[in-house]
């Protein structure tokens, strides 16, 4: 069975089968190290706990269990998560390492800064969500309870919650990418987005809403400014792709 190697490496012609054969290799090898992963993750759960503690001390709220198997089912949840996204650059690669060889030298080149520049939303999205949205959201839903009520919260469904969020704010983050593809596809004029900001504005602020955990101006205004901003940057972009796409 003839086998991919490096991206773009193999330049050489395969039958439906064999590409089956090279798929199968993938995912086993995806599989292979999301366990990896996950066992990596669960040794160090420790420090994943208090990683995702960080939003609760600007709170000062502490962390209670009310199901008996809930300090050993935390540690795998955790391990879960971990492993979901220590993992994705090796299941990237291998997704590459599949397709790329059946790419053109350009395709490939606008593969790679589209992957790259996800990544970097998504971290940037995620930053955002941990350092500064996840902190002060905490705080303000504990300010909420009359004086008298002391905050408290599950361990389980707090780290639902904040996975939830950050994953949120990722995922929205990828908002600039699917203009600019398409920019590049000719589905969208750097003129129809100018004309068309205000609109996108009030679409913006209803997808922040409907992704946000919670209705809050504050969580919502912290995804949506971004986004805002991420919109005007597409704006002079797309000038400069429709600029070479004119030159070529």
């Amino acid at each position: 069975m003839a086998t991919m190697g490096m991206l773009g490496d193999d330049d050489k012609r395969m039958t439906f089968t064999e590409h089956l054969g090279e798929l199968r290799v993938r995912l086993i090898r995806v599989v292979v190290g999301l366990a990896v992963a996950f066992c990596v993750s669960f040794a160090l759960s420790e420090y994943l706990f208090e990683i995702m503690r960080y939003p609760l001390l600007a709170a000062n709220v502490k962390w209670i269990t009310n199901k008996p198997m809930e300090p050993m089912t935390v540690p795998m949840k955790l391990a879960t998560y971990g492993a979901l996204v220590f993992c994705l650059p090796h299941i990237m690669y291998e997704l590459c390492a599949f397709v790329f060889p059946g790419l053109k030298p350009k395709e490939k080149k606008v593969a790679l800064i589209l992957i790259l520049g996800c990544g970097v939303l998504a971290l940037s999205g995620a930053g955002v969500a941990y350092f500064l949205v996840s902190p002060q959201l905490i705080t303000m839903m504990v300010q909420w309870n009359p004086p008298d009520v002391e905050q408290q919260l599950l361990m389980s469904d707090t780290i639902d919650f904040e996975f939830l969020l950050l994953l949120a704010f990722a995922f929205a983050f990828q908002f600039p990418m699917v203009v600019l593809i398409c920019v590049y596809l000719g589905l969208v004029t750097p003129q129809m987005l100018k004309k068309y900001r205000s609109i996108a504005a009030v679409l913006l602020c209803i997808a922040a809403a409907a992704l946000t955990p919670t209705a809050d101006p504050i969580n919502l205004l912290t995804m949506w400014i971004p986004l805002v901003l991420m919109y005007e940057a597409c704006i002079w972009i797309s000038y400069l792709i429709a600029r070479r796409q004119s030159v070529a």
